[in-house]
């Protein structure tokens, strides 16, 4: 419709040269003419809010966002529902209450959706398809109900690691904002948010990525500081996403964001003396980062040291704080955490994970995918719940750290980094535990992220060898893996020079020492190789077990990390490897057996041991050329013999 000033007729004929310039205020099309007179095309409200999707651009996105806003508060309409109060009792709407009191909630999808992310950097790199689905997001939040704003802070507040933060979520999905604010530090929504997360869950005609036969659900702008989730109500999406810029963001302040659990705790050495340490444990989703970060000795596991080992460890350790089981920040004079809480994989957890265990079942805990048991209460079996005709392995729970009985909230450490584990599982060429002298070798440790898939990780992928740069591969944006590790390498580098080395160790946790395996062909990005395989056998459920060896228990790998961090191992040079890597001889606790067990030379010969090392670090390398481009060659030959 076109209403026209009173003074002219619409039948005066003029030309577009007779125009002398358009306006366009609060998406009302305002046409002037040079004689003063003007045309008001209302029409243009309706049509225009929302560019052509050849028209969008990364910057035009929340310009558009921010103009859908306007044109409803305009018309009275809420657009924006600002950190409602009323969260909670939203989301229990459809939530399961327990007989505990605690809550639980169902995903759509129970993994996260990184086959199905893409990142962007520049408007020249955005493709048809990610403005098609932009576009749909921005038709979706112009046609839905207000949406949910929740403001919360990733990083100790008032630290170098502090990040402001805003969601905008779905309304229909409450309990995505509510249970992703529970893990943050509460927010200042008066101030601008240092990076926006638009989630969307449900799917808007999704297009597939370009070039590509998968879905494309999630868009990542880490120049433009924001992120849009399509497709799944999984927390870990909101989750990562925000913590994936804050990875970004804490390396443009010279810090290392790492996926790494962190924990302190002060130890009784061998020579008397107590010593505090700072500890960071690096692992991918499912493969030990929680079980061990989250691990404190207490009276109610003691016992078994005691039964097991002749041990009782609360002779040696005291002062244990749990401080972050997910994704840091590691500067030179201190490790901060970037929540308050931990959003836990807690399939599988007992008793003997004290902290975990009391945390998880707390009647604050939140649930996503976990079931119930015979009295009504959490269970964390995985026998009930099923996601594509396999038992459950990915339930997961937010609790507060508090609630471990080991936080006092601060998750800051109170001193620099002194002790790194990697935990990198693996069939073939593992010991149980190592400890790594070579600070070029550790970084390409780091580097490679070698781990055996979980089905926290992809359904497809569980108990097979991966490489996933840093353990942090589907996080890194805004710049490469390569600068990461580099910085790291300088960070241990310069701690060495100083005489204060950070003592580095790998660990072995759902691989096994020992598997039986086969030789087999693969073709990796046109280039084949031959590389060992496990084999499995499958349990009833349908989960992979390989055959053969052995793996060591929660409690042996806890009794090795607290005796060497007192000195009490032995080591001699790797047989392979040499003077680069220490592996033990002599753990207190632990008998000469069981370590030979733990050993893969046990079960491989050093002529078999060299074959299987060198189709490794050949693997590695063919990884690393394309996640870590440019890395520099004394890192990426580290572990060439």
């Amino acid at each position: 419709m076109i209403i026209k000033s009173p003074l002219h007729s619409p039948n005066l004929g003029r030309s577009t040269n007779y125009i002398q310039k358009h306006i366009t205020i609060n998406a009302v099309k305002f046409i002037f003419y040079k004689d003063g007179c003007y045309w008001l095309d209302v029409s243009y409200m309706g049509r225009n809010i929302i560019p052509n999707v050849e028209e969008i651009t990364i910057k035009g996105f929340k310009k558009t966002f921010r103009e859908i806003v306007k044109a409803k508060e305009r018309s009275g309409i809420t657009a924006i529902l600002n950190n409602p109060p009323d969260l909670f009792e939203r989301a229990r709407l459809y939530g399961t209450k327990f007989k505990n009191n605690s809550w639980g909630w169902a995903s759509n999808i129970w993994h996260r959706s990184a086959s199905g992310s893409v990142v962007i950097e520049r408007d020249a790199d955005l493709k048809y398809e990610h403005k098609l689905l932009m576009l749909r997001v921005l038709e979706h939040i112009l046609a839905q109900g207000p949406l949910i704003q929740v403001d919360a802070i990733l990083g100790k507040p008032e630290t170098k690691a502090e990040m402001k933060c805003r969601l905008y979520c779905d309304p229909q999905f409450p309990d995505i904002a509510y249970r992703w604010s529970q893990l943050c530090f509460p927010g200042k929504p008066e101030e601008t948010p240092d990076v926006e997360i638009f989630c969307i869950p449900h799917y808007l005609g999704n297009p597939k990525i370009p070039g590509s036969s998968e879905m494309l659900r999630v868009l990542r702008f880490p120049d433009h500081n924001y992120s849009i989730i399509t497709c799944s109500s999984y927390q870990g999406e909101v989750k990562k996403a925000f913590l994936s810029h804050w990875i970004y963001e804490i390396y443009k302040r010279g810090g290392m964001g790492e996926h790494a659990a962190l924990k302190e705790f002060t130890v009784k050495r061998v020579d008397g003396s107590k010593k505090r340490i700072v500890m960071c444990i690096w692992a991918l989703t499912g493969a030990g980062k929680s079980t061990h970060g989250l691990y404190v000795f207490d009276k109610q596991n003691a016992h078994i040291y005691e039964k097991y080992f002749g041990v009782n460890p609360l002779n040696y350790i005291c002062d244990q704080a749990l401080k972050n089981d997910d994704i840091i920040a590691i500067f030179k004079d201190c490790v901060i955490g970037s929540e308050r809480s931990s959003w836990t994989k807690t399939e599988g957890i007992d008793e003997k994970q004290v902290a975990i265990w009391r945390a998880a079942n707390s009647p604050r805990a939140l649930h996503e995918n976990t079931e119930f048991g015979p009295a009504g209460n959490p269970s964390f079996k995985g026998e009930l719940f099923q996601y594509f005709g396999l038992l459950n392995r990915n339930a997961r729970s937010v609790f507060f750290l508090v609630d471990t009985g080991y936080s006092n909230v601060d998750v800051a450490s109170s001193g620099p980094l002194n002790v790194a584990i990697f935990v990198s599982p693996g069939y073939f060429t593992d010991y149980a535990w190592i400890k790594i002298e070579d600070i070029a070798f550790a970084t390409k440790v780091l580097a490679d992220g070698r781990t055996v898939g979980h089905p926290a990780q992809s359904r497809e992928l569980a108990g097979l060898v991966r490489f996933v740069a840093r353990y942090c591969l589907p996080f890194t944006i805004g710049v490469k893996p390569t600068a990461h590790i580099v910085r790291f390498y300088e960070f241990l580098k310069e701690r060495k020079e100083n005489g204060d080395p950070v003592e580095v160790y790998q660990l072995n946790t759902t691989g096994r020492i020992g598997t039986e395996y086969r030789w087999v062909k693969q073709n990796i990005d046109g280039e084949e190789i031959q590389v060992p395989e496990p084999i499995f056998e499958l349990t009833p459920d349908g989960v992979r077990k390989p055959v053969g060896g052995t793996t060591p228990t929660v409690e042996e790998t806890q009794l090795f990390l607290l005796q060497a961090t007192r000195g009490a191992v032995e080591y001699e040079p790797h047989p392979i490897w040499g003077e680069k890597v220490s592996v033990p001889v002599k753990v207190e606790g632990i008998r000469e057996e069981r370590l030979k067990e733990l050993n893969p030379f046990t079960y491989r010969s050093i002529d078999e041991m060299k074959k299987l090392l060198n189709a490794q670090t050949r693997l590695s390398k063919i990884y690393l050329s394309k996640q870590c481009p440019g890395l520099p060659d004394f890192i990426n030959n580290a572990m060439d013999f």
